[in-house]
């Protein structure tokens, strides 16, 4: 067994309790104080869906890396483990009734800031560079979407940063699919 499938197992396990944990909630959605489905909470439990499926399958350009250090592999570990807590966060364990959006947007926000912060470093660590041009205005947006989502505490925003988010991840994933 060869470095990169030893940790590929790992990362794919905390990947698939992240994704059994984002589908769970998806099988219950959430309910705001109106009684209606909360579309922010689905939108963003969507695009964090989406997100991790991207991530999952580019760990695969790890395998072309040789020499693993314990940072990079703890950095891995993170990074991926950032997406099994957005996950909880949005569908906590052992409740009944999911939170509505607005309860959890500091925590969700919080932790995908942290994500858009360690993003360009795993890329950087794998690449060697953070290509293509695009990538890095894309990452910052997120970011300053995030920040000013802690900040704004605003349901309308909050609900047209979840589409936007769900729009990007979708984009993100055909440009990728058809530019390689």
């Amino acid at each position: 067994m060869s470095q990169f499938e030893f940790i590929f197992v790992l990362i794919s396990i905390i990947a698939g309790l992240a994704l059994a944990q984002l589908l769970s909630g998806m099988a219950r959605p959430p309910k705001n104080s109106t009684g209606r489905v909360d579309i922010t909470h689905v939108a963003f439990s969507a695009a964090i869906l989406i997100l991790l499926i991207t991530v999952w399958w580019s760990t695969f350009r790890w395998q072309k890396y040789e020499t693993w250090t314990v940072l990079e592999f703890l950095l891995l570990c993170g990074y991926v483990s950032l997406f099994y807590v957005m996950a909880v966060i949005l569908n906590p364990l052992r409740t009944t009734d999911l939170p509505e959006f607005k309860q959890i947007r500091v925590k969700f926000y919080s932790v995908f800031v942290i994500y858009c912060l360690l993003e360009p470093v795993v890329i950087y660590t794998r690449d060697g560079e953070l290509a293509p041009w695009y990538y890095v205005p894309m990452i910052i947006f997120l970011f300053l979407m995030s920040s000013v989502g802690i900040a704004l505490r605003k349901e309308l925003f909050d609900r047209l940063y979840s589409f936007i988010l769900t729009a990007i991840n979708i984009a993100w994933i055909l440009l990728a699919r058809y530019t390689g």
